[in-house]
């Protein structure tokens, strides 16, 4: 009888394995199906400062004061962090990190 239990206990464990591969999100908006309405949507990203964009800047202030570089990362979209969300239920579906993409 274990035996049986155990068996169907794995089953579960993978396909939740296989649910949560369907989350991953990128740097720019994807197509998705929303897994809170069930609808396909292309999520809408919002782009946020992190602690990543706050030591690009420190850094490009340091480097290249004469220039005032250190406003770049928080103009331009390649150092931040990406939110997403569903644009029909407004449900919060994950993160993007640039310091993974680093790594």
């Amino acid at each position: 009888m274990k035996l049986v239990e155990n068996s169907a206990y794995h089953q579960i464990e993978e396909v939740a394995g296989i649910e949560m591969e369907l989350l991953h999100v990128g740097s720019e908006p994807v197509g998705m199906r929303c897994p809170f309405c069930y609808e396909d949507v292309m999520t809408k990203a919002q782009y946020k400062n992190s602690r990543f964009t706050h030591i690009v800047a420190l850094v490009l202030g340091i480097l290249f004061w004469w220039m005032c570089c250190c406003v770049i990362p928080y103009i331009t979209k390649r150092w931040k962090d990406v939110e997403h969300y569903c644009p029909n239920c407004r449900r919060y579906l994950g993160l993007y990190t640039r310091r993974s993409a680093i790594l």
